[in-house]
């Protein structure tokens, strides 16, 4: 039987994606292995696959993965069908409509999402165009690239040094395991036991941290598949 194989987000997931995975019994590589440049690790019949945030939900939707843990901006952008069996309390944050203050109407919006933000446009009936950047977004309001950026808001802290200000809350975004719907079909059972592995963690930690809360919102239609 061929090892299960799952996709880690590296960035600022890994280490709370690892927690999730380490909770729920599986063996992990070690701190040392992954200060290596490896990609790749196999423990006790899981092959753990280390990718970028943004690649998750493409190794998992073409099968490259049997699962993964991927937050709902890069599931959504991609337009991922993976099933998504359990939503995390870890990692949330909000994609937001930004400006600068007394920025003129809405032409023309920069983001790392262009494939949502012109569903976000669609479902407003709103024209603008679409600026794609790589990083740094809130910088091209700042220096008036463009009039409006769509992206990620964690703490804040970003938008309040540039002064700039939230204008609409675009989706509410939050980590996801997500499972390949061919692997759950031809592997059903060890799918299944990771499923409900995780998810008993899950409702661990939502007993520990009353704030925990299932289902957050998706704006304008965007689809979430449950299993």
């Amino acid at each position: 039987m061929n090892e299960l194989r799952i996709a880690v987000p590296k960035g600022r997931l890994q280490d709370e994606a690892l927690g999730v995975f380490v909770s729920a019994g599986y063996a992990i590589p070690s701190e040392s292995d992954l200060q290596t440049r490896k990609l790749v690790f196999a423990r006790d019949g899981v092959e753990w696959i280390f990718v970028k945030d943004a690649d998750v939900p493409v190794y998992v939707e073409h099968g490259a993965a049997d699962a993964g843990i991927a937050g709902l901006d890069q599931i959504l952008e991609h337009e991922c069908t993976a099933y998504q069996p359990v939503e995390f309390s870890f990692g949330r944050c909000r994609m937001m409509l930004i400006a600068a203050r007394g920025a003129p109407p809405l032409t023309k919006i920069a983001t790392k999402y262009p494939r949502i933000t012109r569903q976000y446009l669609d479902a407003r009936q709103l024209r603008a165009e679409i600026v794609p950047l790589a990083g740094s977004v809130e910088l091209a309001a700042v220096l008036e690239l463009t009039s409006h950026v769509i992206d990620v808001v964690e703490t804040g802290e970003t938008v309040r040094v540039h002064q700039l200000e939230i204008q609409d809350l675009v989706a509410e975004i939050s980590p996801r395991l997500i499972v390949a719907k061919n692997s759950y079909r031809m592997d059903g059972k060890r799918i299944r036991e990771l499923i409900a592995r995780v998810e008993r963690r899950v409702e661990l930690r939502s007993t520990e941290s009353p704030g925990f809360r299932h289902g957050a919102a998706v704006p304008y239609g965007l689809g979430v598949t449950k299993e």
